[in-house]
């Protein structure tokens, strides 16, 4: 659940994924594309072909694979897969009923029994300790299953986004593409799709040795679609007349991470004072180009439970400068190799340096970081890690023994104030909760958290997008696309 340094580095401004269909080449001659085609061809720059949170991976589940539930951008869920779900008065009990008609990529059926033996292990890694509290899950009748609880919570909604997929069958899920056999590069729609067939026929993705050179290949209609939109073409594609880019903000945030077992950040007053002597306003302007949306810790923006205009944590250089000038603060930040990184990190320098901190930020290749945070040997990292847009993605992060807590972050009472919101009675209850969780991130701060990122996709005019929901990923519209009959945005060199 949580972007390494692996996969940060290895995207132009992190995660960023895919590029699919039509393998037409880079170095081939301008072909023509018959307006009827349905084929979309997708380009991605250099990334992993088998990281689950980057590259040509993350595009195939994104559109092949299905959860019961999928996530608002307030953090609420909606059913997916699900065609609707009833709570118990006790909280102790969730009635879940399937979508009808819905099969899987081989054909069977996705009824209760089906779902009840395939999730039981995704659900428990999505819900990682609260899994303790799921006693038993069964089927009802065809259609319905039970989930039971020994103990109510807030959270168990939130871990209905759990995948349903055949394990050890690749990607035969339900979702509206189907990845094909003999290549992940390649997907054909799914004819038995239960919310009907998509109007786009296959997908084919092909790498690219950088973003931007796919970026060229999008502007000469070789592909359709280029993926990931780095920062740094989104306001060149802007103007483009036969592409069209689509923004949305990603449920990742930039964050240096800060090490409070070493000596330097041991004192929560200096870790304290780093967060406001950060002007995040300033960094987005001049490090992320205005394509971010800053953060000043660790809850989703719009998460529901949080209070309206919430945003506690000013930029204060004057207390900064008071508290770290009298400590002589100075300290190692490790960086991942990546444009949007460095860009970051020479503001970051500059602001601290403001202040009287002297930070050594030092390229770093993504081994290594991976191997310090493991063992606990850094004093910083710059990375990009999930937080939202639920709070049960950051309780995965941060407790103690959240299932994605891998280099053992976070703190004692960070942990309380999760498990009070974990078992919150009523939503009055849940709401005081996250006020705690926020306070917690502030009184003892395991990171700095600076920005969430705002990531585009292209596309060749020559598809019919229907609009997206704002600051959604218009790749959820994907079985809407349409080929156009237009010959203005065919056969283009």
């Amino acid at each position: 659940m949580r972007s390494r340094p692996r996969a940060a580095a290895t995207c132009s401004a992190v995660i960023t994924v895919a590029a699919w269909f039509s393998a037409c080449r880079g170095d081939a001659a301008p072909r023509t594309t018959d307006s009827s085609s349905a084929v979309l061809r997708i380009g991605v720059g250099p990334f992993s072909t088998t990281s689950a949170i980057s590259g040509v991976r993350q595009v195939t589940q994104i559109v092949s694979v299905e959860g019961l539930a999928r996530l608002l951008q307030d953090g609420r869920v909606e059913p997916w897969l699900a065609d609707r779900w009833t709570l118990s008065q006790d909280g102790r009990s969730l009635v879940v009923t399937l979508k009808s008609g819905a099969t899987f990529h081989d054909g069977s059926p996705v009824d209760a029994s089906a779902v009840v033996a395939l999730i039981g292990d995704p659900l428990r890694n999505t819900m990682g300790p609260l899994a303790d509290d799921v006693e038993n899950v069964s089927a009802i009748d065809a259609h319905s299953f039970e989930i039971r609880f020994k103990r109510p919570s807030p959270f168990l909604l939130e871990a209905l986004e759990v995948q349903v997929k055949k394990p050890g069958q690749g990607n035969v899920a339900t979702g509206p593409f189907i990845v094909t056999p003999s290549s992940t590069m390649e997907l054909h729609a799914n004819r038995g799709y239960y919310g009907g067939k998509p109007q786009i026929d296959d997908i084919r993705i092909q790498t690219f040795p950088s973003v931007r050179s796919a970026w060229a290949e999008l502007l000469r209609d070789r592909i359709d679609m280029l993926y990931d939109v780095g920062s740094d073409a989104l306001d060149s594609l802007q103007s483009a007349t036969n592409v069209a880019v689509f923004t949305y903000l990603r449920h990742y945030q930039y964050i240096v991470l800060l090490n409070a077992k070493m000596a330097a950040l041991r004192d929560a007053a200096v870790r304290q004072a780093l967060n406001v002597a950060v002007d995040r306003d300033e960094l987005v302007r001049q490090a992320l180009g205005d394509h971010a949306v800053p953060s000043s810790g660790v809850m989703w923006p719009t998460y529901w439970a949080l209070p309206n205009g919430s945003r506690p944590l000013a930029f204060d250089p004057t207390r900064a400068a008071d508290v770290l000038n009298a400590k002589h603060v100075r300290f190692t930040c490790l960086v991942p190799p990546d444009e949007i990184f460095e860009r970051i990190a020479l503001d970051l320098k500059r602001q601290f340096a403001a202040v009287g901190v002297d930070v050594d930020f030092r390229t770093t290749v993504p081994d290594e970081i991976f191997k310090a945070e493991e063992k606990g040997t850094f004093e910083a990292i710059l990375i990009e890690t999930i937080s939202g847009p639920t709070l049960l993605r950051p309780y995965q992060v941060w407790h103690s023994k959240g299932a994605s807590n891998f280099a053992n972050l976070g703190n004692k009472s960070i942990d309380a104030a999760f498990d009070k919101a974990r078992f919150a009675e009523n939503e009055a209850d849940y709401r005081d909760a996250v006020r705690g969780v926020e306070q917690a991130f502030l009184d003892d701060p395991p990171a700095i958290f600076l920005a969430w990122g705002k990531r585009a996709r292209a596309i060749s005019r020559r598809f019919d997008v229907p609009p997206a929901e704002p600051n959604r990923d218009i790749l959820l519209t994907l079985p809407l696309w349409k080929p156009r009959n237009d010959n203005r945005f065919t056969n283009r060199n």
